[in-house]
C-alpha cells in the first residue's frame, strides 16, 4: 500500500518512515502507529475480499481510505468490492455518472437504455462515422 509521508513538522517529504523525521528531529511514532493502522485494515480487506465477505472488505477499506484518501490500490480493490456487493446496479450507476458527469450528459435519456437499444444506438453510430469520412 502506498501512502504520501511528509513530515508534520518541517513539511519534508520521508522516503523511509522512521521514529524521527531525517530533516528535524521530530517525533513520528504517531505518524507511523496511522500507517501501521492503514496497513492492517488494507491487509483486512484483502482477506476478506478473498473469501467473498465484500461487507467486512468494503468496511475495512472505508477506514484504510480515511487514513489515507489517495491509496490507488485501495480505491481499486473498492471498485471491485463495489461491483461485487451488487453487480445487478453497477450499470446502472454507472449511466446515472454518466448522465451526471458529461458534458452532455443532459441529452442521454433518464434511464439505462434495454441492451438492443445500444446495440442499435452503435450502429447508426457508426454508420454516422462511415459516412462523415467518405465526404472527406
Amino acid at each position: 500500500m502506498a501512502f504520501a509521508i511528509t513530515c508534520p513538522l518541517c513539511r519534508r517529504r520521508i522516503a523511509d518512515l522512521t521514529e524521527r523525521c531525517g530533516a528535524c528531529g521530530g517525533d513520528l511514532t504517531a505518524l507511523a502507529g496511522l500507517v501501521e493502522l492503514a496497513d492492517r485494515h488494507f491487509n483486512d480487506a484483502v482477506r476478506a475480499a478473498r473469501s467473498a465477505r465484500w461487507n467486512t472488505a468494503a468496511e475495512h477499506l472505508a477506514v484504510t481510505l480515511a487514513l489515507n484518501p489517495i491509496d490507488a490500490e485501495a480505491h481499486r480493490l473498492l471498485a471491485k468490492v463495489r461491483y461485487h456487493q451488487d453487480p445487478k446496479t453497477l450499470p446502472a450507476r454507472a449511466w446515472h455518472r454518466a448522465r451526471t458527469k458529461l458534458p452532455y450528459g443532459d441529452r442521454l435519456p433518464r434511464n439505462l437504455p434495454r441492451e438492443a437499444d445500444i446495440r442499435r444506438l452503435l450502429h447508426l453510430a457508426g454508420r454516422h462515422v462511415a459516412g462523415a469520412r467518405r465526404t472527406e
